[in-house]
């Protein structure tokens, strides 16, 4: 019995095919008919040594074909669409020209190559590529001496019909599933023999950072160390679906009896974390017991030396909580590639289980209106197009209606375009709760300069630009020049402005419509609406004060009383070096507020100190993860109420915000210092 095998080949023409559209009674121009185009032929050859070919013409727009074999011989006769001929060749090499003719007499050519050889083909090479953006989809491309075509058989399925594979050309293949898979690969000629390669194949899913373990095809193998080797992490049904974590599927990690403190498990990533805008690593953590501390380390793949990690504790008993580990101690040249966690670390296992989940990269706050860029724990990320580019600076000219520390400088380059300008993407779309007029204190060089402010939903549609369809802009021009302004942009006066829209992206252009000049311009305080503000009220009239435990602890070196001065009731610190107060039994949550608050008057303190001081994540004094940070006053004017009004952001060594446990004040001359304190409050 004979064995075929059907050869595709397709001849690409110059020449476009255009079909005409008539009505019932037009009469067709015959001239406006373009020649045959995609011209191409199949080729069965038999593999018996006979030398046998049987060609089918193909295209688009002929009516009829022939057949020049190439070999010297005639030429067919018109052959009619669909229909074949049969020719026998010798061994050689052959060009076979396929001709196509409409019924206007319009023609075009097509030639392709033919390989006949009775020998078995030889030097089979083949090459497996692996699609860069899509992990399951191959490329298979091979070469062979005397070889007129190629079976290729992709190993997924038992019973697989091949794919036919021709010399110079690619096939392509996805994968269902991953695995190890063999791809074999069958050279063959004119003749009975064969020449066949099999290559193994791996389909892997890329694993990286987030980690959720609800994949059916990522590979969630854990390695155990100091105790329980080889066991890893099982991934198991979600013992305890809550608030906190309701996914289906989670890591189980059972701390082997008698294993070392320092037992653990890790895996390797198939890609470096991006630390690029997120600086810290949430962990969904199940423990059996509240604090329990966690140690999170990431490392080099190549050089385990290079580390970088951090210990969170647990708050609570039998239950899913999110910890978070500060990563800020990276080296922006490092790829970090491991993940390790360690759990109840320095302390013996006990044959305890814990369950983790939602291994991610996170930030402590997110980029939202109001924009200060005063935080030390977001990544201002400015996009820069047309020649112009921002970044966050110390404020240049500390003056004015602007003396906070921290600013955006844009810069304009000279020949920048003149729709050059920068964008942000927000993580929380803008709030039209308090109005929709957005306020941005500016410094321009130039009175007079053109300012457009633009947001955009950046999941709407792109325009003829390749930019999101849907978006809001305002233009205002300054009015001063190298001083801080407010200048306002009424949302609202913009045409297809929606409030029920998703503005997520803050676009800044400066002296729009002009090409650019190499100025810089300067911007800060983006705020939108009425602001309505909040505060936790220590001591003030301005809200209800939170529970304080003393205003004067035991250990604190001063004398106090609460009395009227100067018509205010007021603190009294007396004899002063410094004075602790504290909230230990209810720590205060101020993780929303972004200044504090407090006024004082003195008729001899040179220096005047504030501290304050987070309990950790546990809410508990001690346990190694409290941390504090100071701020100091020097010179405070005297025999005057001072008015302090301290961003949070200054407190620069605080690792949190949400259990403010004690407020410390100091001042020079220790032990004798005279200070009065009122309208002590946090306030956003």
């Amino acid at each position: 019995m004979k064995k075929y095998y059907k050869l595709i080949f397709a001849f690409l023409c110059t020449i476009p095919f255009v079909s005409c559209e008539t009505d019932e009674n037009e009469l067709v121009n015959l001239e406006q008919i373009q020649a045959p185009a995609n011209l191409g032929a199949t080729f069965q050859i038999t593999q018996d040594n006979s030398g046998l070919v049987e060609i089918t013409p193909t295209g688009e727009g002929a009516a009829l074909y022939t057949v020049d074999f190439g070999d010297g011989t005639a030429p067919t006769e018109a052959i009619q669409v669909g229909e074949s001929v049969e020719h026998i060749y010798a061994e050689g090499e052959y060009e076979v020209e396929i001709t196509g003719s409409n019924i206007n007499g319009k023609s075009a050519t097509g030639i392709q190559p033919l390989t006949v050889s009775f020998l078995a083909p030889e030097d089979l090479e083949t090459e497996i590529v692996k699609d860069a953006d899509n992990n399951y989809l191959v490329t298979v491309s091979a070469s062979a001496t005397n070889a007129a075509m190629f079976e290729v058989y992709f190993g997924e399925n038992q019973e697989e019909e091949p794919t036919l594979l021709m010399p110079g050309e690619t096939v392509s293949y996805t994968y269902s599933n991953v695995g190890t898979y063999d791809v074999r690969v069958v050279a063959l000629s004119g003749g009975q023999a064969t020449t066949e390669i099999v290559e193994q194949v791996i389909i892997t899913d890329p694993l990286f950072l987030p980690i959720t373990f609800e994949s059916e095809t990522l590979n969630y193998t854990f390695t155990n160390f100091g105790g329980g080797q080889g066991v890893g992490a099982p991934i198991v049904d979600n013992p305890d679906p809550s608030e906190v974590n309701n996914s289906e599927k989670v890591a189980s990690y059972t701390k082997p009896e008698n294993s070392e403190s320092w037992a653990g498990t890790t895996i390797a990533l198939d890609e470096p974390i991006d630390f690029s805008s997120e600086r810290y690593i949430s962990v969904d953590i199940w423990s059996p017991e509240a604090g329990t501390e966690i140690l999170l380390k990431i490392e080099n793949l190549e050089n385990a030396d290079i580390f970088v990690e951090d210990i969170a504790t647990t708050t609570v008993d039998e239950g899913w909580e999110t910890l978070v580990f500060d990563m800020n101690a990276i080296d922006p040249a490092v790829d970090y590639g491991r993940i390790a966690l360690f759990f109840n670390f320095n302390i013996p296992g006990t044959g305890e289980t814990y369950y983790f989940d939602n291994i991610k990269t996170t930030r402590l706050e997110l980029v939202k209106l109001p924009l200060t860029f005063e935080s030390e724990n977001i990544s201002y990320s400015w996009s820069g197009f047309g020649g112009a580019g921002a970044t966050v600076i110390d404020n240049p000219d500390v003056s004015g209606i602007n003396t906070s520390p921290k600013v955006t400088e844009l810069e304009k380059g000279d020949g920048s375009e003149v729709w050059a300008g920068v964008s942000l993407n927000l993580d929380q779309e803008l709030n039209f709760e308090n109005g929709t007029t957005v306020t941005m204190e500016t410094w321009s060089p130039e009175a007079g300069v053109p300012i457009l402010l633009k947001f955009e939903d950046s999941d709407s549609a792109p325009d003829a630009n390749g930019n999101p369809s849907v978006f809001v802009e305002v233009i205002q021009n300054t009015t001063l020049a190298n001083e801080w302004e407010e200048l306002t942009f009424d949302l609202s006066t913009f045409e297809s402005f929606d409030q029920n829209i998703g503005y997520d992206r803050l676009i800044v252009f400066y002296d729009f419509n002009s090409p650019g000049q190499g100025s810089s311009f300067y911007f800060d305080q983006v705020r939108i609406g009425d602001p309505q503000t909040e505060y936790v009220s220590l001591f003030s009239d301005l809200d209800e004060n939170v529970a304080i435990d003393t205003w004067k602890t035991s250990w604190s070196v001063s004398e106090y009383e609460e009395v009227e001065f100067d018509e205010r009731l007021s603190k009294h610190y007396f004899n002063l070096d410094f004075v602790g107060i504290e909230a230990i039994a209810n720590p205060i949550d101020v993780s929303n507020m972004t200044h504090f608050h407090t006024e004082f008057y003195t008729d001899n303190a040179t220096v005047f100190r504030v501290k304050l001081v987070n309990l950790g994540p546990d809410g508990v004094f001690g346990g190694g993860d409290d941390s504090e940070s100071e701020v100091v006053i020097e010179n405070p004017a005297q025999n005057q109420w001072v008015s302090l009004d301290i961003p949070l952001s200054e407190f620069e060594n605080l690792t949190g915000m949400s259990n403010i446990g004690q407020l410390i004040y100091s001042a020079l001359p220790a032990g004798t210092a005279n200070v009065y304190v009122n309208n002590v409050y946090f306030h956003n």
